[in-house]
C-alpha cells in the first residue's frame, strides 16, 4: 500500500512496511564506535556513538528498511538508543526512512534548505497500521535545521556536520568524525560509479567546488552515498568525473549549441572523459549540467541596493 505524500516532498516516496521477510542490512565496523551499513534497498548509511546514544547518517529507503537499519543499530551498539538522524539530502534512498527513526524517538536534523519538506514528511498523518508512526499519537516528531556547520561533542568524540553549497541538491550534508578520520559522503561521492547529475536543483559547478574542498580534509575512510564502503577512491574520481563535465559544458556553451545537437556532441571521440563509458547515464549527466547551467545563467541578476544618505 502506498502512503499518501506531500507534494513539497518532491521525489520521497514512503511505502508501507512488508508483511514478509525484513529486509537485511550489512554492517561494517569502521571503528571503535563507528559503522556503516548498506541496506538491501537504498543508500548507504553509517551511525557512531555520541554520549549515551547513536548518531545516524540516512534512514535508507522505506520505512521497512529503515526498520531494518534501526535493528543492525541496536546489535551493534549493545541496544543504545538513537538519538540524532542526520539526513545528508531530501531523496527517497536517503530519506525514506526516516519516520521509522522519528517513531524511535530520534530528532532529525538536516540542512535548513530542506527542512520544511522532511518536516512535512515525517510529521504526515500515518495513512496505514503499517506506518511506522501509527500508534504515536503523543509523539510529535522534531525536525532541527543547520545553515552551514554544526560540531557535536561528548569529550571523547567528535562529529562535524558540514553544508558546503548546493551540490548534488540544494541541501546537501557531509558528516565528519575527525579523530577516525570517516567521511559519510552522502551523493557527493561514489565509489565504482559515476556521480547522479539529473536532480531538479542540482549544481554541477558547486559540486565541484565542494569536493575541491573535501579533498582538503584528511579522510582515512569513506562511506559513499553509493558503492564500497571504506575505499576513498570515490572523492577524487567523482571530482574528476565533475571536473571533466563542467570543462564540457562550458565548452558546449560557448560554442552556442543547441539542445538536439548535444547527444552527437558528447558521444564525439574529443569529448569523451577519460575512464568513463560513454553510457546513457552519462549522457544524461551531461544534458543535466548543461540545462542546469543555463538555467542559472538566464536567473535575472540582483539590483544592487545602496543606503539612503
Amino acid at each position: 500500500m502506498r502512503v499518501r505524500v506531500p507534494a513539497a516532498l518532491a521525489g520521497l516516496v514512503l511505502l508501507a512496511a512488508p508483511v514478509l521477510a525484513q529486509p537485511k542490512v550489512k554492517v561494517d565496523k569502521l571503528a571503535d564506535g563507528v559503522w556503516a551499513g548498506e541496506p538491501e534497498k537504498g543508500a548507504n548509511v553509517g551511525w557512531f556513538l555520541l554520549g549515551d546514544g547513536v548518531v545516524a547518517v540516512d534512514s535508507g529507503s522505506d520505512a521497512a528498511n529503515g526498520t531494518a537499519i534501526l535493528k543492525a543499530i541496536a546489535e551493534s551498539t549493545g541496544g543504545k538508543p538513537v538519538r540524532t538522524l542526520v539526513v545528508t539530502h531530501a531523496h527517497a534512498d536517503h530519506a525514506g526512512g526516516a519516520r521509522a527513526f522519528a517513531a524511535a524517538g530520534a530528532r532529525v536534523l538536516c540542512q535548513e534548505n530542506i527542512a520544511g519538506q522532511v518536516l512535512a514528511f515525517v510529521t504526515q498523518p500515518p495513512a496505514s497500521g503499517d506506518d511506522p508512526m501509527a500508534g504515536k499519537t503523543g509523539l510529535r516528531p522534531t525536525v532541527e535545521s543547520i545553515a552551514e556547520r554544526v560540531i557535536l561533542l561528548d569529550g571523547l568524540h567528535t562529529a562535524q556536520i558540514f553544508f558546503l553549497g548546493a551540490a548534488h541538491t540544494k541541501g546537501d550534508l557531509v558528516v565528519y568524525l575527525p579523530v577516525d578520520k570517516v567521511l559519510y559522503a552522502g551523493d557527493l561521492a561514489s565509489n565504482g560509479r559515476i556521480p547522479y547529475l539529473g536532480s531538479s536543483d542540482v549544481d554541477p559547478m558547486g559540486w565541484e567546488r565542494a569536493l575541491a574542498m573535501l579533498s582538503h580534509v584528511p579522510v582515512d575512510k569513506l562511506v559513499p552515498g553509493h558503492g564500497g564502503i571504506g575505499s576513498t577512491a570515490g572523492l577524487n574520481d567523482s571530482l574528476a568525473y565533475l571536473v571533466a563535465v563542467n570543462g564540457l559544458v562550458k565548452k558546449f556553451l560557448d560554442a552556442n549549441y543547441r539542445d538536439d545537437m548535444l547527444d552527437a556532441q558528447i558521444r564525439a571521440p574529443e569529448n569523451e572523459v577519460p575512464n568513463v563509458q560513454v553510457s546513457e547515464a552519462h549522457v544524461a549527466n551531461v544534458k543535466a549540467a548543461v540545462r542546469a547551467e543555463r538555467e542559472k545563467l538566464a536567473r535575472p541578476t540582483p539590483t544592487p541596493t545602496h543606503a539612503a544618505k
